[in-house]
């Protein structure tokens, strides 16, 4: 394995770190290590590529990779800040923020029986992860085939929109050191842009790839050899 992959699975191990910080720690001790955390993993991202150019080892293995590392870290970055961090951040209620307020996050009871907002709201974040099964599958069903589908410019703008929203939504509570509705507000805005760019990604990744698509449908299934 090159360097360059183990950068790549780098990112991997670093997800679960960001999820458990997120979930265990304070808020204002876990907004800071996930910021950190994640603002690793978005540079191992910009590095692996530029490691495998500079030392000659491109490789199969890690054009499948980083696609799917950059998949696995993001869509459950996203998914955990569907819940509070630490399980009390952004409190609901008559002394914090109003529940009418709130734009869309999902508002956890706790045990104690307070009321606390997630960071992100729920339905652009099913979009995006319904995108990435649309596209996992197709191109899993071209690699069956032989086939390999073409990588888009869209795409590439997706994965960085979804990487500074990531990183500013913990960064913002992290550096101010509060837990505002405008910090909601944003998150939703940038989670909602990145719902729209990965719509519009995956339509032009279909439609780029349609004579290929096209070949995947028509393609008639290999005869089987009779047995002697």
């Amino acid at each position: 394995m090159t360097l360059a992959d183990r950068v790549t699975l780098a990112r991997l191990g670093l997800m679960p770190v960001i999820v458990v910080a997120y979930l265990a720690l304070p808020p204002w001790l876990g907004f800071w290590v996930v910021g950190w955390t994640c603002a690793l993993a978005e540079y191992t991202d910009l590095l692996d590529g530029r490691i495998a150019r500079a030392r000659d080892e491109v490789s199969d293995f890690g054009k499948l990779a980083d696609p799917f590392c950059d998949v696995i870290y993001r869509i459950g970055v996203f998914l955990v800040f569907l819940l509070p961090a630490g399980g009390t951040a952004f409190a609901v209620g008559p002394d914090h923020l109003a529940y009418a307020d709130i734009p869309g996050q999902l508002v956890i009871l706790a045990a104690d029986g307070t009321a606390h907002a997630g960071l992100l709201p729920w339905l652009p974040v099913f979009l995006m992860v319904l995108r990435e099964i649309v596209a996992g599958a197709l191109r899993a069903m071209s690699a069956t085939k032989g086939l390999v589908l073409a990588a888009r410019t869209s795409g590439k703008i997706k994965a960085w929109v979804q990487g500074v929203t990531i990183i500013s939504c913990v960064g913002f509570p992290a550096v101010f050191f509060s837990e505002s509705l405008w910090m909601l507000q944003w998150a939703t805005a940038a989670a909602w842009l990145c719902a729209g760019l990965s719509v519009i990604s995956i339509g032009e990744y279909i439609w780029v790839n349609l004579p290929l698509l096209a070949q995947l449908i028509d393609r008639k299934p290999l005869k089987e050899t009779p047995k002697p």
